[in-house]
């Protein structure tokens, strides 16, 4: 009877849960640059100013074919800038001048929400004599004179009108560059269209991952849309200590890192932190 007791008693030990038994799971995430990455335009979320945002220009030949207002409310969390263009003669933006490094990768790109017409992201300087020039668009039917009655919007590629969707891209400096032309706003279209948190940052950092105090078995990285960044193979047995560095990852976005211990504990750490 005793002998009976005795095991009974060793088997509750070994089946106690981590946590209860005083092992501690440490998580430690960190980036190189860190997240998230400075924004190097000045007001870019247009929350600055009166009727035109702070730090922001007007570039066209023709101003009078543009309405540029900073609206004060209904942007993705407060002011935003609209453009309306009258004519499909003449492209108008506002833009900011920016300096960058030399011969780095950058992400750039603002959140749009387009009526009508071709808007576009347009990041330009001179190097040397030579002109850089990158581009990304996005174009709507919806001031087209066909649309609605004669080409209905949903048989086009038109985003929604009230949604706002990303208009970036990420682009490289060529050596010797030290600044760069952000432009945002209607080319050669009819439109209407809104602007809000426009970005030109660091484009790629390497992640570091230290996973220690436990058996580890897996551990799984995420961005923010769940796409796996970075799976660990099977662990060998009696890893307590697992060191990560993952490169190349996209600053855009968050990170989940998901452990998985021989406990059956899983714990979940989010970099860079709530927001």
């Amino acid at each position: 009877m005793r002998l009976t007791i005795g095991i009974l008693v060793v088997l509750a030990i070994a089946a106690t849960p981590a946590e209860e038994t005083g092992a501690k799971l440490v998580i430690e995430v960190s980036a190189s640059p860190a997240l998230p990455v400075p924004n190097l335009l000045t007001n870019p979320s247009f929350e600055k100013g009166d009727e035109m945002p702070d730090h922001w220009g007007v570039s066209t030949a023709a101003p009078h074919l543009f309405r540029y207002c900073r609206m004060p409310e209904d942007g993705r969390h407060g002011a935003f800038l609209k453009i309306d263009a009258k004519s499909t003669v003449m492209s108008g933006y506002c833009a900011q001048v920016v300096k960058v490094a030399p011969d780095t990768l950058y992400r750039v790109g603002a959140w749009t929400r387009l009526r009508g017409g071709y808007a576009l992201l347009w990041m330009h300087s001179y190097v040397k004599g030579r002109r850089f020039d990158q581009r990304e668009k996005l174009v709507s039917w919806g001031k087209n004179p066909l649309s609605p009655d004669f080409v209905p919007l949903e048989w086009t590629r038109s985003p929604p009108p009230d949604k706002w969707i990303w208009l970036g891209r990420e682009l490289r400096t060529w050596k010797e560059q030290t600044q760069v032309n952000m432009h945002l706003g209607s080319y050669f279209e009819r439109g209407s269209m809104d602007f809000d948190d426009a970005f030109l940052g660091l484009a790629r950092t390497t992640l570091k991952v230290t996973v220690s105090g436990e058996e580890i078995t897996k551990i799984t990285v995420k961005n923010l849309a769940g796409d796996i960044c970075w799976e660990s193979a099977d662990l060998p047995a009696k890893m307590t200590r697992v060191e990560q560095a993952i490169p190349d990852l996209p600053t855009g976005t968050r990170y989940q890192i998901s452990i998985r211990t021989a406990s059956g504990r899983e714990a979940v750490k989010w970099y860079p932190g709530a927001e």
